[in-house]
């Protein structure tokens, strides 16, 4: 479902948006995407976004999957419930409020990754390297 730009930011300076935050698990490591745009531009996160009126957190933690890594998963469960709040700066319009629902997927093929044009990285990393790298809080919690 497509929103117009400036009708997303109305909506997004006044309510959290609902997102899945996709914990990929491949031979025990996590993958995890450096954003090209804000929030947390430059960062490491997950692949992860939006979930659609009608579509269910395991349907939207697929879907993300395949857009944003061209990986396809097998749906695990539900492990948190985080949300963030990124206060605007860069080129944001507005603060961005997040509800994310944390969902462990496992793939067990990776020879088709690729990444989409939001991030220009990426790396699979073990919970032990992850507390070590300097990541968002949000991305060491789950």
């Amino acid at each position: 479902m497509f929103i117009p730009a400036d009708e997303y930011i109305k909506i997004q300076s006044v309510l959290p948006i609902l997102c899945v935050d996709c914990l990929i698990i491949h031979e025990q490591k996590c993958l995890l995407l450096r954003r090209t745009g804000e929030p947390a531009k430059g960062q490491y996160w997950f692949p992860g976004g939006r979930v659609f009126k009608g579509e269910t957190i395991h349907d939207a933690a697929l879907r993300k999957g395949r857009e944003e890594v061209n990986l396809d998963s097998i749906f695990e469960q539900i492990i948190s419930v985080e949300e963030t709040i990124f206060k605007q700066q860069g080129d944001m319009q507005t603060d961005i409020h997040t509800v994310n629902v944390c969902c462990k997927l496992s793939t067990m093929k990776t020879n088709n990754l690729s990444i989409d044009e939001y991030h220009d990285g990426y790396i699979w990393v073990s919970s032990e390297q992850a507390r070590e790298l300097d990541l968002h809080q949000a991305v060491i919690t789950p």
